[in-house]
């Protein structure tokens, strides 16, 4: 009898064990499962789209800025008809309110309105022609789009003719904690006279200088102006030959408290580079130029030349060529005969990484009906030196007609519609197209690690509006954002980390079969959130993208 009692007591431990143990190995899958579908849904809800809704004022002639995120807003800026005003948004996309702007002048007066944004407010800076005289200003827009104060003259120019474009240039760090505002005096062909005002943030003058630079009757150009963190002005000054090739350029930089500008010439060597551009890397303490090179005149485009040089010593830091071979000509190309599979091709993204790399992004961009070619460009009458006046700015001034260039592209985030003082008469019947897009990435030595290809065919006709693409940057990884092909209502994320892994992310689907994105015009405004115009119908709306 005991021995039957030990041997029952024991056989119900054994139960209770067994049973205790499929209790756990149960709680276990649950909190398995449970874990997998709250991270399901997290990969699910990271990608979304929040809608602002269709304001049938908003036409597709409207012209518009995303000003940015202030405080817990999202401002925007648009103008239709002269009429300019402030759209404020809340975080769902709600529009609070219209702010109209009254301080501008006439249409007929303005030459260009632009917006910066530091930490919780923002400058609209305007230019405009009041009789002989032309007046920089800049007026503070608060978090809810007004504007309190009033505005600040930044500058003035007195002119003997009326003006049809913009004569200075503002750029900003990339602290933005500073802004430069410059003119170009070029009535001396052999030497253009700079004078640039640096500014703080509240736009106190720091600094003003006057300097020349000596340049060759025809030939030579300056593109890329740069502002560092510690107020340095830097551009580059090329020559550039008949064939439209770059056979030497430098580096100049104008330092605050120097008087001239300090000069570092390129090695091009036998290089003939096509077009340069310039970024200011002020987290690696250096200045980043690329450009694709040919090793001939007006030849194909054979590989991708990068050079760094020291913010602080003006000392190079590496100077490289990456040429392409034939496998990647193939590879972006798509058929055997490849010489040209790079001629499309323009850079219009230069991305520094956290780990000290770089990535270079280049996107084929033509037109079809228009009077647009690679090498007849630089030889134009809209070329560099388009105005015939002593003053010019560089860019797009308003009611400035000229040539369709994807040169362009380096600074897309203002949208100045066709149809307004654009590009004049038959362009409605110009397709533009945007096709492959090539990444390369290197180290911080500028070595070259990898190269991704996306493929993609976009075109549209009468506006560049919906084509191309935009980055958003998240932690190590680019995300390139563009319509997808064949289905424009959809948002394509492609992802390509530092190292140069790509992942293709599941498109995101527009809520109705009539909306067109306009990701080219989109606009990072949050660690993982980008605001991006579309077209519904025939007006432009706006929607707050989450990645």
């Amino acid at each position: 009898m005991q021995r039957a009692v030990v041997k029952a007591h024991f056989s119900y431990k054994v139960k209770l064990y067994l049973y205790g143990t499929n209790i756990k190995r149960f709680m276990k899958k649950l909190i398995f499962n449970l874990l997998l579908c709250f991270s399901l849904i997290n990969v699910a809800g990271a990608q979304s789209i929040v809608y602002a809704d269709v304001n049938n004022t908003d036409v597709p002639k409207m012209n518009f800025e995303i000003i940015g995120k202030l405080a817990s807003n999202y401002l925007i800026y648009k103008e239709v008809k002269g009429s300019h005003q402030i759209a404020v948004f809340n975080e769902n996309m709600q529009q609070l309110q219209t702010v109209p702007i009254t301080l501008l002048p006439k249409k007929n007066e303005l030459l260009d309105v632009s917006f910066f944004t530091f930490s919780n407010f923002a400058y609209l800076v305007y230019q405009f022609q009041q009789g002989n005289i032309v007046f920089c200003n800049a007026a503070r827009v608060e978090a809810n789009g007004s504007i309190l104060q009033a505005p600040v003259v930044l500058d003035t120019t007195m002119i003997a003719y009326k003006a049809d474009r913009k004569i200075y240039t503002i750029i900003q760090n990339s602290d933005r904690s500073k802004l430069a505002v410059f003119k170009i005096n070029k009535k001396d062909r052999a030497l253009h006279l700079f004078t640039e005002k640096l500014f703080d943030a509240a736009l106190a003058p720091l600094q003003e200088n006057r300097f020349g630079v000596p340049m060759k009757k025809s030939g030579n150009y300056l593109t890329g102006y740069s502002l560092t963190d510690n107020g340095d002005f830097a551009f580059v000054k090329y020559n550039r030959l008949s064939s439209g090739d770059i056979q030497d350029a430098a580096l100049l930089v104008k330092r605050p408290d120097s008087r001239e500008c300090q000069e570092r010439p390129l090695s091009i060597n036998n290089l003939f580079l096509d077009d340069i551009k310039l970024k200011a890397d002020d987290a690696n303490n250096r200045y980043l130029l690329t450009s694709f090179y040919a090793e001939k005149k007006r030849g194909n485009i054979a590989g991708l030349y990068a050079n760094a040089i020291g913010i602080d010593n003006l000392r190079t830091v590496f100077e490289k060529t990456t040429p392409f071979n034939e496998e990647l000509k193939k590879k972006m190309s798509g058929r055997a005969n490849s010489k040209t599979a790079f001629n499309d091709l323009f850079i219009n993204s230069i991305i520094i990484h956290q780990n000290g790399g770089f990535s270079v992004a280049a996107e084929a961009l033509y037109t079809t009906g228009g009077g647009w070619d690679r090498w007849g460009y630089w030889g134009g009458p809209y070329g560099f030196y388009g105005s015939p006046y002593g003053f010019y700015g560089g860019g797009w001034g308003w009611g400035w007609g000229g040539y369709w260039s994807p040169y362009y592209y380096y600074s897309p985030f203002f949208y100045r519609s066709y149809w307004w003082g654009g590009l004049g008469s038959g362009y409605d019947y110009v397709r533009y197209n945007a096709g492959n897009l090539a990444v390369f990435s290197f180290d911080r030595e500028g070595n070259r690690v990898t190269e991704n290809i996306i493929y993609k065919n976009q075109s549209e006709s009468g506006t560049d509006g919906t084509i191309s693409y935009q980055v958003l940057l998240k932690d190590d990884q680019m995300h390139f954002v563009m319509n997808e092909q064949g289905k424009i209502a959809d948002l394509d994320d492609v992802v390509i980390t530092e190292e140069g892994q790509l992942t293709e992310n599941e498109p995101m689907e527009a809520k109705d079969k009539f909306i067109n994105f306009m990701p080219r015009y989109g606009k990072q405004v949050g660690a993982t959130t980008m605001i991006i115009p579309y077209l519904y119908k025939r007006n432009i709306s706006f929607a707050k993208v989450t990645f």
